[in-house]
């Protein structure tokens, strides 16, 4: 009987021995994912943002990501290709990019071919895309809040001009079709368009040659953020007290005009939630062998204005 348990303590021995030894085996074997993203405008404090929560993934999560992009505004848009191009080549576990420009999602599909996920952030692809999730605003209700907010600060009847940073950008003109949903039954309309390529003196020339050949434009809806600071530096300069801006985004600067009564309302979204969990699902999926539970994770918006911009991140 001695020797019996002295056996089975031997054997319940070497068992607790076995599993001690498989914990640092299957440390070893978890992958310390290297992830890239590819940014849109590299120093535009949205991108920023956006960065800075996915550097704060990175080290919760014990992966790394590499960012690139341009940082010039003029040229950014047609410098995503060459980006692209290059992050894929660099074979990561995973990438993360803005899928908001007509030329992007053939680059999803290339890197998914070559078993590269990709995650939209920010602007998804088009509905038959191998992207793997989108992270970010549902741009219709982000675009309809807008146009509310558009009804509310002009009594419902305006000659509206817009300023976007460009119409190939998917997710503004989606956000801007929202927008005419929303004031569709009012006496709102849209008298003129124009396209800043999300440039902030592009945008001021763009303004005063809007102020100037429409004088009955007594509103102004911008679908980037340097459009409506470039909107709100041309209203302060020129006087037009009486003209409605209506625009995205919680840059400090934005926050200043709000807080002067210069831009009536903004759409705020959160670029940092957007990184950070960008992060997390390409982890997910790739810890999963490929399963999500979720393909669309939105971050939400909240309309910002005089009445809550210093209370709105309590």
């Amino acid at each position: 009987m001695k020797n019996r348990n002295r056996v089975i303590a031997g054997v319940m021995a070497a068992c607790m021995t076995m599993g001690m030894a498989a914990v640092p085996v299957m440390a070893d074997e978890q992958k310390n994912y290297e992830f890239t993203f590819v940014c849109p405008i590299v120093g535009l404090e949205y991108w920023d943002m956006a960065s800075a929560g996915i550097k704060a993934a990175d080290e919760e999560f014990g992966t790394t990501t590499q960012i690139v992009g341009s940082s010039d505004m003029a040229t950014a848009m047609t410098d995503m290709v060459n980006y692209m191009e290059a992050a894929i080549s660099s074979k990561p576990d995973g990438l993360m990019t803005y899928c908001g420009l007509e030329s992007i999602p053939t680059f999803v599909e290339k890197a998914w071919d070559l078993g590269i996920p990709t995650v939209a952030i920010d602007s998804d692809t088009p509905e038959e895309s191998s992207r793997i999730a989108y992270v970010g605003t549902d741009p219709y209700n982000a675009g309809y809040s807008t146009g509310e907010a558009m009804a509310k600060y002009t009594d419902g009847k305006a000659k509206v001009g817009i300023l976007c940073s460009s119409v190939s950008a998917v997710k503004e003109m989606k956000e801007i079709e929202a927008f005419k949903d929303a004031v569709k039954d009012l006496d709102i309309e849209i008298i003129a368009q124009e396209e800043t390529n999300a440039d902030l003196a592009t945008g001021v020339d763009k303004m005063t040659a809007l102020v100037q050949t429409y004088p009955e434009m007594n509103a102004v809806l911008c679908t980037s953020a340097y459009d409506v600071q470039a909107a709100a530096k041309v209203k302060e300069e020129m006087g037009l007290d009486d003209m409605v801006l209506i625009g995205y985004d919680d840059q400090e600067e934005t926050l200043n005009y709000i807080r002067k009564g210069v831009i009536d309302a903004i759409c705020v979204q959160d670029p940092y939630q957007m990184g950070y969990q960008s992060v997390k699902v390409l982890k997910e999926y790739l810890d999963n062998n490929g399963k999500l539970d979720q393909e669309i994770y939105d971050t939400g918006t909240i309309t910002v204005t005089a009445e809550n911009v210093d209370t709105y991140k309590d």
